[in-house]
């Protein structure tokens, strides 16, 4: 007497093994897509795709920190992230006016943020900070409108609130 196998008998797409099959190169394939994804998701936003242009800014960078030294500039600057404020007391022959301060995250451009300072008095300057920062950041202060002259740090706020730019 023969027996009937019933795995014989059911249509393949209904057995366990044609799925177990199909399932392991399906799942790399799966895996390959998030990878791709993730690549480019969280790619870094250190390349430049212009030298050129970057090149050519250098000169104006160099200017800046120049201009800087010659009147003698110097600035404290203190965040308090309790009420989320920024304080600058800048020394030196800085004319009154407003000033731009830019926190430059080192890796993820996104997170990159600039801020206007208000002239209080006697070189003070206040602003509203938006956001609460957290890790390192570089410190970029500038005059507005026209930026001729730059000061530059970096902080790291898990550890300070206040950094001292000098110019070189």
């Amino acid at each position: 007497m023969i027996e009937n196998n019933p795995s014989e008998n059911t249509p393949w797409h209904k057995q366990f093994w044609p799925w177990f099959l199909i399932s392991l190169p399906g799942s790399i394939i799966i895996a390959s897509l998030a990878t791709v994804y993730v690549a480019f998701k969280g790619a870094d936003d250190l390349i430049s795709d212009n030298y050129y242009r970057d090149g050519l800014a250098i000169n104006q960078v160099i200017e800046q920190d120049r201009a800087a030294s010659a009147l003698s500039l110097a600035a404290d600057v203190r965040f308090d992230l309790e009420s989320g404020e920024i304080f600058v007391l800048l020394t030196g022959d800085s004319s009154g006016r407003e000033l731009q301060i830019s926190l430059l995250h080192p890796f993820e451009k996104d997170l990159d943020k600039t801020i206007f300072l208000k002239h209080l008095e006697d070189g003070r300057y206040r602003a509203d900070l938006e956001f609460r920062p957290a890790g390192r950041y570089y410190v970029r202060l500038t005059p507005r409108p026209d930026a001729d002259w730059r000061l530059n740090g970096d902080i790291e706020f898990d550890k300070v609130q206040e950094l001292r730019l000098e110019s070189l």
